[in-house]
């Protein structure tokens, strides 16, 4: 089965609900809302593929809130995998919080309440049966609100067999290879989640010490005396020992210092515990405003007052290397 919707199709004023109930309808019941409703130009286009359901998204920034009363009237008990090829998003759920930047890959639950703000200029969901998933991992449920396999190659492969899975002109002339498909993503899905996971293989001490030097730096994100010293001090080891521990993650420590810098910044503007964005700058390391705010557009694709002035609550942060 296929489908595609789009909000030029009626008037101005009727667009923004319009897509509200197309999207409910094909995909999760949830409140929605946008500071773009007047004019709101969204499209859905997506299809069955065997057991699974694909779609892609695109639009101006909106945000999906599903709560238990959303849950009660319209149940759904499948896991849900979003690939943000352009774009931004921020998600909230079960106490956990990411920021979703493009390249991306996000899981989440329906059956669980959860937040989601998206500005898709293309974004890919895949509807995943909760049974088929947790048969191959029991992971998948402890990694709602993840970004997926950063550091690995296999996130840009599935990112792009979910793209094909939607868009690809074949599969509509090949039903007979739909199964073959969908088990196909399904297994890189669990792959994706068991070395995301750590199942596969042990980690190394070189891994084990770039997931403790991680954690350092997510504690001490406002220590403006946080460096590559200070780190390995604190981790017992070599300034080089701590560098080829994240070499070994395609990382430096220090991009990965900036990195949680941003995503912290982020954070604190969308949740608008700083007044304004020299505070923010400052309180997380950058001397120079000029260059936090390149950084953080490059980094995030928007800007940072836009984000302070832009939605009504805060939704979730959280570092995409942890």
């Amino acid at each position: 089965m296929q489908y595609s919707f789009s909000t030029s199709v009626v008037p101005a004023p009727q667009r923004f609900d319009y897509w509200r109930d197309a999207v409910c309808s094909h995909c999760i019941p949830a409140g929605s809302d946008s500071p773009h409703r007047d004019q709101f130009d969204a499209e859905l286009t997506g299809r069955s593929i065997g057991v699974l359901d694909v779609a892609r998204m695109t639009g101006p920034e909106h945000s999906w809130v599903r709560d238990f009363s959303n849950i009660r009237r319209g149940p759904e008990d499948n896991l849900w995998l979003s690939y943000l090829e352009r774009g931004h998003g921020y998600l909230e759920q079960n106490g956990s919080r990411v920021v979703q930047r493009a390249g991306d890959i996000v899981l989440y639950d329906a059956s669980r309440p959860f937040s989601y703000t998206i500005a898709p200029d293309s974004f890919y969901i895949l509807r995943l049966p909760r049974e088929l998933l947790l048969r191959r991992t029991g992971n998948a449920e402890r990694l709602v609100a993840t970004s997926l396999g950063p550091g690995t190659g296999f996130l840009a492969v599935l990112g792009t067999m979910i793209k094909e899975a939607c868009e690809s002109s074949e599969l509509g002339q090949l039903s007979h290879a739909e199964p073959r498909i969908a088990a196909a993503i399904l297994d890189l899905v669990t792959a994706v989640v068991e070395l995301h996971h750590g199942d596969a293989p042990a980690p190394s001490m070189q891994a084990a010490l770039y997931r403790k030097a991680l954690a350092f730096i997510q504690e001490n994100v406002e220590n403006p005396e946080l460096d590559v010293d200070c780190i390995a001090s604190s981790m017992h080891v070599s300034t080089r020992t701590l560098a080829r521990a994240f070499a070994g993650q395609a990382s430096t420590p220090m991009k990965a210092i900036w990195r949680q810098r941003l995503h912290a910044s982020y954070c604190a503007l969308r949740e608008r515990s700083v007044k304004n964005v020299t505070q923010a700058a400052m309180t997380f390391g950058f001397c120079d405003v000029s260059h936090f705010s390149r950084s953080f557009k490059k980094h995030f694709g928007v800007t940072p007052q836009s984000v302070l002035l832009g939605g009504k609550a805060a939704v979730g942060c959280a570092d995409d290397d942890a």
